[in-house]
């Protein structure tokens, strides 16, 4: 009972992690990326590691490009 938001809360800091922080139309994107990836590979893979494939596809696309995909390059410092 007290784990029931965690892989809901996961999933949304895999969307918006993926999106790039500081923009809400990259957490927009991230959200439909990891939303419609959930659901296609739900065809292929059992339901239980859904969640998996998601980060596995954040920590791909943040290994690409590690501002996310809206995100700005900035120099922090």
């Amino acid at each position: 009972i007290w784990n029931m938001g965690q892989r809901v809360l996961l999933i949304i800091f895999a969307s918006v992690i993926l999106g790039g922080l500081g923009t809400v139309y990259g957490a927009i994107i991230g959200a439909l990326v990891v939303g419609v990836f959930i659901q296609l590979t739900s065809l292929v893979i059992p339901t239980e590691m859904k969640t998996v494939g998601a980060l596995f596809v954040m920590i791909v696309i943040l290994m690409i490009r590690p501002q996310g995909i809206l995100g700005r390059r900035e120099r922090v410092g």
